[in-house]
């Protein structure tokens, strides 16, 4: 049966799937898209598969498809935050992969009484220098009309499946990234929270994988030391796809999410 989504505030929309306790996932980079008036299908994938790994009521937030060029991180996680008081009412477990990880970790600093547990997955307190560097030649090639296919598939994997990867990037041709997408883009590419990793005040569990070029074990690693009583989980040879789908990292997830108390 098809997903139904909704809108919310400032562009934000929402689709909702599973059943258990709320958890709110925010993904990573892709075009976003307007959930209420249509879910693409790897949204809807990505929204069940979380929800039967977690056995949550998945609440699968994206940003807005037109977010205006110099929109910071901060002010996307107040869009976040305003959406969740509304929607639940009080604190709330959230979720954040890649891109959504980034946003995820800014709304917990900066709106602590909407988060209750936090899962921050393939994400850090910042972005690696080749990664930030790449994200902007990527965007770049295509807007020029080029493929970003090789740059792309470098960034979330490594060797056959790098391959696999490039291939799938390809058929996209040179068709464009979304101006949302570009926009977060644009905004990873100064933003940095490692001084203020101190003031997350929610349990939080970071998941990344030792062969990721976008989150290297060095800046996984000082996340969850920053964090007060942060937890961390290193996926050996994983990259940046791989630790996504990794049935440890859902395990983990899961695990960590059912554990009693605030």
């Amino acid at each position: 049966m098809p997903l139904q989504g909704e809108r919310l505030n400032n562009g934000l929309s929402v689709v909702t799937a599973g059943h258990g306790p709320p958890l709110v996932f925010l993904p990573g980079l892709g075009p976003g898209a307007d959930l209420s008036a249509e879910v693409p299908r790897a949204l809807a994938q990505s929204a069940r598969a979380v929800a039967t790994g977690t056995r949550r009521t998945v609440h699968l937030i994206c940003r807005p498809v037109d977010m205006p060029a110099g929109t910071t991180i901060a002010e996307l996680a107040g869009w976040h935050a305003a959406a969740l008081r509304e929607r639940f009412g009080g604190p709330v477990d959230v979720m954040g992969a890649s891109g959504g990880g980034v946003t995820a970790l800014q709304l917990a600093m900066d709106h602590s009484d909407v988060v209750r547990r936090l899962v921050v997955s393939v994400a850090a307190s910042r972005v690696s220098d080749r990664g930030r560097r790449d994200l902007l030649r990527s965007a770049e090639l295509e807007r020029l009309g080029k493929s970003s296919a090789w740059v792309s598939s470098g960034l979330v994997a490594h060797g056959l499946l790098r391959l696999a990867a490039a291939a799938w990037y390809g058929l996209g041709g040179t068709k464009r990234r979304a101006p949302g997408e570009i926009a977060l883009i644009e905004a990873v590419q100064q933003w940095d929270v490692t001084e203020r990793l101190g003031e997350v005040s929610a349990p939080t569990l970071v998941v990344c994988g030792t062969r990721d070029p976008l989150v290297p074990p060095r800046l996984a690693e000082a996340t969850a030391r920053g964090i007060p009583h942060a937890r961390l989980v290193l996926l050996r040879g994983r990259g940046h796809a791989t630790t996504l789908f990794d049935p440890r990292s859902t395990r983990a997830a899961r695990s960590f999410l059912d554990e009693p108390g605030e």
